[in-house]
């Protein structure tokens, strides 16, 4: 896997979720984002290429308007890094493996006709006769 570098970054908030945003022209990634509804948003251009936990490093050392996305920022920066606090997924268990088929002979559906009306007074007239 090959390191990005990126010349912009900065955050932006759309449908009430916020990230840091990361790109190469802040131009088109400004209309970008703002045809996207995304409010606010706050780019910079970068003093040099950087990757996303440098930019995030220089975001947090510009202060300002991103002081109030500190966590935020934060947050992104460690997983970027590969330092992230965030609890590790356990890993999936092992597949049972089905066990192997049998040479067993199947056994035939059984299915019970509903009783016709006559066999219920039978049985009613054997009642009958046995009280």
């Amino acid at each position: 896997m090959s390191i990005q570098y990126f010349t912009v970054a900065g955050v932006s908030t759309q449908h009430g979720v916020t990230k840091v945003r990361f790109a190469n022209d802040i131009v088109s990634r400004t209309k970008l984002l703002a045809k996207g509804g995304h409010s606010p948003l706050e780019l910079i251009e970068l003093p040099k290429s950087m990757t996303k936990a440098e930019a995030c490093q220089h975001l947090l050392s510009v202060g300002g308007v991103f002081e109030q996305w500190a966590d935020l920022i934060n947050e992104t920066m460690g997983k970027k890094s590969g330092n992230t606090t965030a609890p590790k997924v356990a890993k999936a268990p092992a597949k049972v493996k089905a066990p192997a088929k049998t040479n067993a002979v199947k056994q035939p559906k059984v299915t019970v006709a509903p009783k016709a009306e006559d066999e219920d007074l039978e049985i009613e007239e054997l009642k009958q006769i046995a009280a």
